[in-house]
């Protein structure tokens, strides 16, 4: 026989907290949110309360009724794509470390990400995280009107009241274009994303004009998808150059389409770095590798991650919108973002070893 459920598990309300500990409704609340000041001994005096009551807060309820619950909107899209599971890996432990709780709004491209950020509206949470996509001014307005913050890692906010924080693509893709010049090689080639990728595009552009400053005008494949198997079809299409004309410079503007580049000329390709050398972008594990040991570039998400913590938390506090100090040494641009240099992790893909 099936037994009702008993519905003295949800009996027992805040209301019955306060009275029981003797305080108001406000101070439970302050109590499991962290929000507003309250005394120690008073909240180890609720926190008591409520556990010998059973009383557990439902945050999702609560930030639909008052968005005090630590609660914060994440929009991610192709978690497929290694960078972006890497993205939001380090937001969610830096979350848990400060007791906040995703919600995580997910696309499979990053032309869902207005309709996205159009549903976070309906939801109460303390703000958004944007860490794909193209914010348009008139959504970044819509939330921040709200009282809620708004976050882009890795692209603009387009707004002035947004915090924005990303790598400086142009200056990697200079200091790879610098790096292969040194070298001496001749014939270059850019492995690149689509053409309205936001963080590609300015990867591309900064090398283009490095090697334009240098008498020389590289090769550009833009690829529908920034996967290993686009580095792949890449190869074959490099392979089916003739020999002469084949470049002898590659930089990637990621790493997954620079490891199935390396795949794809295993069998009779040029041999790396003697006849050709490969820079790639991202320093995922796999470019550490034996099989492929990459040169690359490391993006600063440690510094990414604790520039939007220092600004949520300038939110929560309603402290004056000063830089964190994880944003020591970084200036604001003209276009709103604080741009982190990306590290150049030297490996053995390249013939220069510094």
């Amino acid at each position: 026989m099936v037994r009702a459920r008993s519905s003295a598990v949800n009996a027992v309300t805040s209301r019955d907290v306060a009275r029981a500990a003797n305080v108001s409704q406000a101070l439970v609340s302050r109590a499991f949110t962290g929000n507003g000041r309250i005394a120690a001994a008073t909240r180890e005096r609720i926190l008591k309360v409520a556990a010998e009551l059973g009383w557990h807060p439902n945050a999702l309820a609560a930030s639909m009724v008052t968005g005090d619950a630590p609660l914060v909107s994440v929009i991610t899209t192709r978690l497929s794509f290694d960078w972006r599971a890497q993205v939001l890996s380090h937001l969610l432990k830096a979350f848990e470390k400060w007791h906040l709780q995703p919600l995580l709004f997910y696309a499979d491209n990053d032309d869902e990400v207005d309709r996205l950020l159009g549903e976070t509206i309906s939801w109460r949470t303390r703000g958004v995280v944007v860490t794909a996509g193209v914010i348009t001014p008139a959504r970044a307005e819509a939330i921040l009107s709200r009282g809620q913050f708004l976050a882009a890692l890795n692209r603009p906010g387009n707004h002035p009241g947004a915090f924005s924080i990303a790598t400086d693509n142009p200056a990697g893709g200079g200091q790879a274009a610098s790096l292969l010049l040194a070298e001496g090689r001749q014939r270059f080639l850019v492995l690149a994303g689509p053409e309205d990728s936001w963080a590609s595009s300015r990867r591309v552009a900064g090398f283009v004009e490095a090697l334009a400053a240098a008498g020389h005008r590289p090769l550009v494949w833009h690829n529908d998808e920034m996967t290993v198997d686009a580095g792949q079809a890449c190869a074959a299409c490099l392979l089916a150059l003739p020999a002469q004309q084949r470049p002898d410079a590659v930089f990637s503007t990621n790493d997954a389409i620079a490891l199935g580049f390396i795949d794809g000329l295993r069998a009779d390709g040029p041999k790396l770095p003697a006849e050709l050398s490969l820079i790639g972008f991202d320093n995922l594990p796999a470019s550490s590798w034996a099989p492929y040991r990459m040169t690359t570039f490391e993006q600063r998400l440690d510094v990414m991650v604790a520039g939007v913590l220092g600004h949520i938390e300038a939110h929560q506090t309603e402290a004056a919108a000063e830089p964190s100090a994880a944003l020591s040494g970084l200036v604001r641009s003209p276009d709103g973002v604080f741009y982190c240099p990306p590290r150049l992790v030297v490996r053995q893909t390249t013939m220069v070893q510094s």
